[in-house]
């Protein structure tokens, strides 16, 4: 088994391909995002007992699952009846995933990211309301592949503590040469156009443009979906604090 207590990259777990940390990246101001304080991730539904495990060591006490009910009907994440760790189920999208076509290029990954974004529901406000109030601890998001929903919260927390575009958009990008199994399978998605597999920087560069001309911060925007100025404060020490050093 692999040492949970070190800071990786993306974590050696077999049955993750795209589980990956936030920690590490430098902030506008000179801070470093911290270590063993959020990790975003694709299905976690194939999790083994030692896997588990790892995530327990590896300091994990909240899980916000974005996907839908359809999903989850049929990829139940196996943490959700673990008791070191708080589960919650909070949909990034409103409608069931199943019957979503993207068929055209005449609507792109990009404004699909931005219309998850001014979705009519409080989902944004839920979700960092619960980062917010969550266990002192790790905090891991999912989605399915760990691409679209995830993605554009990990851009959404990079960028509220000031990660340079250039790195937000190079996390987002890594994300395709991990999903290996999407790779492989990715003909038998026939309603979704083989191009909305990628990563493709343009995707996530569109979304982020967009919220800096729209809100000119990532702040300005979480608090026009309801975010307090309080909440966001405490997400951001969540993510820059000092914390503890990691014992080895």
């Amino acid at each position: 088994m692999k040492n949970a207590k070190l800071n990786w990259v993306r974590l050696p777990i077999d049955s993750l391909e795209n589980c990956r940390e936030l920690g590490g990246y430098s902030t506008q101001v000179g801070e470093q995002t911290k270590w063993h304080s959020f990790l975003r991730s694709g299905d976690m539904s194939k999790l083994t007992q030692e896997d588990i495990f790892f995530l327990k060591e590896y300091g994990v006490k909240t899980v916000i699952d974005l996907r839908g009910e359809d999903e989850i009907e049929t990829h139940k994440n196996p943490l959700a009846d673990e008791d070191f760790c708080q589960y919650h189920n909070i949909s990034f999208i409103t409608q069931r995933v199943s019957d979503i076509t993207l068929t055209t290029f005449d609507v792109t990954m990009g404004d699909f990211y931005i219309d998850l974004l001014e979705q009519k529901n409080d989902q944004v406000k839920r979700i960092f309301d619960v980062i917010d109030q969550a266990e002192e601890g790790c905090i891991v998001f999912h989605c399915a592949a760990g691409k679209d929903r995830t993605g554009v919260l990990a851009m959404l927390l990079l960028g509220l503590v000031g990660v340079e575009k250039k790195d937000i958009v190079s996390n987002y990008e890594v994300t395709y040469t991990n999903l290996e199994s999407i790779q492989q399978i990715e003909n038998q998605y026939k309603n979704i156009s083989k191009e909305y597999m990628y990563s493709n920087r343009d995707y996530i560069i569109k979304v982020y443009d967009y919220i800096i001309h729209t809100y000119q911060s990532v702040d300005q925007y979480l608090m026009a979906k309801g975010v307090e100025q309080a909440v966001i404060d405490r997400v951001k020490e969540r993510l820059i604090g000092l914390g503890e050093p990691v014992a080895l």
